[in-house]
């Protein structure tokens, strides 16, 4: 893609004014008031930044060219991997525990019924009448949906083709999105959990953006996907949680309502910043590093003696490359029937520059659950003020997770997947921009 001098020339302001601090401690990561992770592109990647915090935005370094910027972009997202995944209890990132993203409002907590409000940050999220029966704490994750999309069982008219993924043990994935605190604040403050608060406000939905001065941190959401568990999954290669996977029930199609605890493994987490210099986010997607492999892979024989989506024995009349079941659908019924399993293929390898940052820090990673993870790519906007361009001419112009656009890769427009082109269609329940998040569609 190229970059227009224009383009480039309202980046480098941004850069100048907000991106080019000298770096300083950091705090705790997901609050309001932090002290930012101000730590320059090119610093040495050594296990000192495993205690460096949440980054702010970006700290980038001349050379001010698309290719540098990149990893600038790259290396920002890998900072806020780690702060994320540091145990929300406190502490470096290290062993398996809850992480801090973990601890943050799922939106089914925040879009609450019509009449009431959502629970303070910090209170345990509402658990559907079906699961509290089934031992629990108030910290065990519900994961209510098995698509990107929350009703993508009962939707049938989609406008991309899609589908739920399922492992090869036959078995549904599962997801969750969930809010920071500032991104919480705003929805609370503003009444946009409903309809009718949605319907009395009269200013633009424009969510806090990350700025190094004075330190705050800008809106975050949280897409995880999560598969089962299966018996021949080595446990300590995964980011691992107990959820209770709920299932609202359906007449058309026809689901019943269910509720079970399962030992559950992180394959995907896609994070999503918005900052005063990116207003259209940051999107930042990781995936566990067995989840598929690419072609390029796969012609060059790279393959590992097992994925979580692919099998490579498997001959291509019987296992048809990237696309979705046939329905019916249905998670109460597993392994999906006929034995079927999805085979998955990585379309756009993840760029060389990128996996060899990946391997920088999975070497400080090493000995950790976190060091099985890997970047994908980052998009973000290299024309962020564009008069004309909403989408600020995002870069790369295509990113796909394979656990959450699974069938939509590729690099076909307005088809293939584009983190920034996609949420800038985003509404609210009225019709109005929601500043790149679906989220408030889902007001009741």
């Amino acid at each position: 893609m190229a970059m227009k001098h224009a383009a480039l020339f309202t980046l480098l302001m941004f850069l100048a004014i907000f991106g080019l601090s000298d770096p300083r401690p950091a705090s705790a990561q997901g609050g309001s008031d932090v002290t930012c992770n101000m730590t320059k592109q090119g610093t040495a990647i050594t296990p000192a930044l495993l205690t460096s915090g949440l980054p702010c935005q970006i700290e980038a370094i001349a050379p001010f060219n698309l290719d540098h910027l990149q990893d600038a972009f790259d290396f920002n997202s890998w900072l806020t991997f780690i702060a994320l995944n540091s145990p929300a209890g406190g502490g470096p990132i290290g062993k398996d525990a809850v992480a801090v993203w973990e601890n943050w409002k799922n939106i089914f907590a925040v879009m609450v019924p019509p009449g009431e409000t959502p629970t303070p940050w910090g209170a345990p999220d509402p658990i559907p009448a079906k699961c509290q029966g089934i031992p629990h704490t108030a910290q065990t994750p519900v994961l209510r949906m098995v698509g990107k999309t929350p009703d993508l069982l009962t939707a049938f008219n989609q406008p991309f083709d899609t589908g739920p993924l399922i492992d090869q043990s036959g078995r549904y994935v599962h997801f969750e999105i969930l809010v920071n605190r500032p991104m919480f604040d705003f929805i609370v403050a503003n009444k946009l959990y409903s309809q009718a608060g949605q319907s009395a406000f009269s200013g633009k939905i424009d969510f806090p953006g990350g700025i190094d001065t004075p330190p705050a941190v800008g809106a975050i959401m949280v897409k995880a996907a999560w598969k089962v568990l299966d018996p021949g999954d080595n446990p300590v290669d995964f980011h691992t949680e107990t959820a209770l996977l709920y299932q609202k029930g359906s007449t058309d199609p026809k689901i019943a309502e269910s509720c079970r605890a399962v030992r559950m493994a992180l394959v995907g987490l896609h994070i999503g910043h918005k900052t005063v210099a990116e207003p259209q986010w940051i999107w930042s997607t990781f995936e566990h590093v067995a989840n598929a492999p690419s072609q390029a892979d796969i012609d060059a024989k790279r393959l590992r003696a097992r994925y979580s989506f692919f099998n490579a024995a498997c001959p291509p009349d019987k296992c048809v490359v990237n696309a979705p079941p046939a329905r019916p659908w249905d998670p109460n019924q597993e392994p999906f029937r006929g034995g079927y399993h999805s085979q998955i293929v990585r379309v756009i390898p993840i760029a060389d520059p990128t996996a060899a940052l990946n391997a920088q820090f999975q070497a400080i990673l090493q000995g950790m659950v976190w060091a099985n993870y890997e970047l994908i790519s980052t998009q973000w906007p290299t024309d962020a003020t564009s008069k004309r361009d909403p989408t600020g001419a995002p870069a790369p112009q295509f990113l796909a997770n394979t656990t959450m656009e699974t069938y939509i890769q590729g690099r076909v427009p307005v088809s293939s997947s584009s983190c920034i082109a996609c949420h800038n269609n985003a509404v609210d329940t009225q019709g109005h921009p929601s500043d790149f998040t679906y989220i408030l569609e889902r007001a009741q």
